[in-house]
């Protein structure tokens, strides 16, 4: 983007998704996390290594914050981060990682 508009997706891409709270429930985790002011959605990252090779991603409108994610491994460690992205010029401005959490399926 140019002029106002790049100084607004830096301001954005600055920004970063706090995780409030992962669960590990049966088969699936659950996430909360905080909104980010101007988000137009959400990617959710999870794998079940920490340097998140061969991982999985969801994505969730803006006016979700929290995500079950399903059909995962029965007492496994997973781990998981978000993303907020906003959409300018027809392209997806991406915010920081939250922090990685470390959750176990039940």
């Amino acid at each position: 983007g140019t002029g106002s508009a790049s100084i607004f997706e830096a301001a954005f891409a600055a920004k970063k998704v706090k995780v409030k709270a992962v669960k590990g429930v049966k088969k699936s985790v659950k996430v909360n996390w905080k909104s980010v002011e101007g988000a137009d959605g959400y990617v959710i990252e999870y794998a079940k290594k920490a340097n998140f090779k061969g991982k999985k991603t969801v994505t969730v409108s803006a006016s979700k914050k929290a995500k079950t994610i399903k059909r995962l491994s029965a007492k496994k460690t997973y781990y998981v981060r978000v993303k907020a992205y906003k959409v300018v010029d027809n392209e997806k401005v991406y915010t920081a990682y939250s922090a990685k959490k470390k959750v176990r399926t039940k």
